[in-house]
């Protein structure tokens, strides 16, 4: 396992809580999930024995779960404590080696939230060393009227920084392996939240050396290093990176028709959804609709990225390139309105629509019937897939629908996560869906660019904000959201009767067709 040339943040956090369960036993809550270590000054009256343990999940009674299933943490140790007054460290277990492209630090850590302890003639003064990366807690903020929904925004506001520890961005504790998906997601949400792009620049550093398995994780990197260009403006490293790009749309895999089809292979493999439960019926065939749709994508970005590059010829030939498939999917996997899975099939998924609308296969009048579909299908997708559903919501006019999604309280939902107890996004929506999953995975943390990016609309037209746009939706009421860029914070509240918009200097913004330059604005809400 690769150690990390990372040194994070500290921060020593104290209880929020604490009680005596018994005589002999103390609890501690520090408030929230996050990663670190546990210290603690005890007084003894003789030199005596203590069990001390940490962890993530609590039993019905409240107690901390000593097993909690999974890869949800928990760590016992016995630890002799001498008479008097002393500090003392807890050891964390060694995290096991993954595979390769996982990440450690030099000094392990877990993500815990609760501390027990139990022995006679003790008394406890526990502290947690907290780390992350550098993060400005003031780039950022949202609020609205909608109590949940703000609840939600900040489970998903703490994941992005819980997760920051390692200097990449890692899929979860289970594995702490950057996988192309889960960067996608973690980037756009830290994006929103810090005007600091070391973490993302890393990350795609790291996942050129250490690529992973499916198919449209690969095909992503496009996604990712474009959606990075557009928030950094750092031509360097898109320069760099361009060339390596090219093995990433796997195109050795494309039939004479563009279509991709890695039928059989186990590296790259068509991967759909995640875990598998999750792709609400999905056909697989020779060819697959879905990762169809993201070479589309991906071929679309080289061709902008090129043309930035000043790569005339490359750049015509990934339009050329993206025409072509986009034509093959449209001539094979479109039946009468309805994108199929695979061009054997009559089904269509919800994941088959959804990347049909929001990677630009569907023409515009084919949107109001699949957004009528996407509607009646719900949260039939993982936490990962929901990004890409509440994206194509608020691109086929259902940001109302995205805004139901996002304050649910059913078993798909963050509603559901928060109250079985997790402040840190769940890997999957529930440990029934997923026996082995973690509760600290960032890839469930979509609201957090969601919210500001889908309904208020704020999106990059130019590398580093010089341009960009600002469509805040009529779903949201009363709201404030400040995004950050390099110029300076975007901030755009919404009030009944009119909506405030302030463009950073350096920078302008295209909102309902007028250009608005730096500068306080104010416009009729209707």
């Amino acid at each position: 396992m690769p150690v990390v040339d990372f040194i994070p943040v500290r921060s020593r956090t104290a209880p929020v809580a604490s009680r005596t369960v018994n005589p002999e036993t103390r609890f501690f809550d520090f408030g929230n999930d996050a990663f670190g270590q546990l210290e603690f000054t005890c007084t003894a009256d003789s030199d005596t024995g203590l069990e001390c343990a940490i962890g993530e999940v609590l039993t019905p009674e409240g107690r901390l779960n000593r097993e909690p299933g999974g890869n949800r943490v928990f760590f016992s140790s016995r630890i002799q404590v001498r008479q008097g007054t002393a500090v003392y460290r807890f050891p964390i277990p060694r995290h096991p080696d993954v595979q390769p492209g996982s990440v450690s630090l030099a000094e392990e850590i877990a993500p815990f939230r609760y501390a027990e302890f139990s022995g006679q003639g003790i008394s406890i003064e526990p502290v947690r060393i907290t780390m992350y990366a550098p993060f400005n807690d003031r780039a950022a903020d949202f609020r609205s009227s909608s109590e949940i929904l703000n609840r939600v925004y900040e489970l998903c506001r703490h994941t992005i920084k819980a997760t920051t520890v390692f200097g990449v961005y890692i899929d979860g504790n289970r594995e702490r392996l950057p996988y192309e998906g889960d960067a996608y997601i973690n980037q756009l949400g830290h994006f929103a939240l810090d005007a600091d792009y070391t973490i993302a620049r890393r990350t795609i550093d790291h996942l050129f050396k250490f690529p992973t398995w499916p198919t449209e994780w690969l095909l992503m990197m496009s996604l990712i290093v474009k959606d990075y260009y557009l928030h950094s403006a750092d031509r360097e490293s898109i320069g760099r990176w361009f060339p390596g790009l090219t093995s990433k749309l796997l195109l050795n895999f494309s039939r004479a028709d563009g279509l991709l089809s890695t039928e059989g292979n186990k590296n790259p493999r068509d991967i759909v959804d995640w875990p598998p439960v999750e792709r609400d019926g999905y056909e697989f065939g020779t060819v697959n609709l879905v990762p169809n749709c993201y070479l589309y994508r991906a071929l679309h970005d080289m061709a902008f990225l090129a043309g930035e590059l000043g790569l005339a010829d490359e750049a015509e030939y990934y339009r050329s390139r993206a025409a072509l498939v986009r034509a093959s999917i449209r001539g094979t996997m479109l039946k009468n309105g309805r994108f199929t899975d695979n061009p054997d099939s009559e089904h269509m998924s919800l994941h088959s629509a959804v990347f049909a609308v929001l990677f630009g296969l569907a023409e515009p009048a084919e949107l109001p019937s699949l957004a009528s579909f996407i509607r009646s299908r719900g949260m039939a997708c993982s936490v990962f897939t929901a990004q890409f559903l509440l994206e194509a919501c608020c691109k086929c006019g259902l940001a109302d629908y995205a805004l139901e999604l996002m304050t649910a309280d059913t078993l798909r939902s963050w509603m559901n996560m928060i109250r079985k107890g997790a402040t840190i996004t769940m890997e999957a929506w529930d440990d029934s869906f997923k026996p082995n999953q973690d509760w600290n995975h960032p890839w469930g943390a979509a609201p957090a660019n969601i919210i500001p990016r889908g309904l208020f609309g704020i999106q990059p037209l130019k590398p580093g904000f010089a341009e960009f746009e600002a469509d805040p939706k009529s779903c949201l009421e009363n709201a404030f959201c400040r995004y950050p860029t390099i110029h300076g914070p975007i901030e755009i509240e919404l009030f009944p009767d009119r909506i405030e918009l302030t463009v950073p200097a350096g920078t302008r913004c295209l909102f309902r067709g007028a250009i608005l330059t730096p500068g306080r604005h104010s416009v009729c809400r209707s």
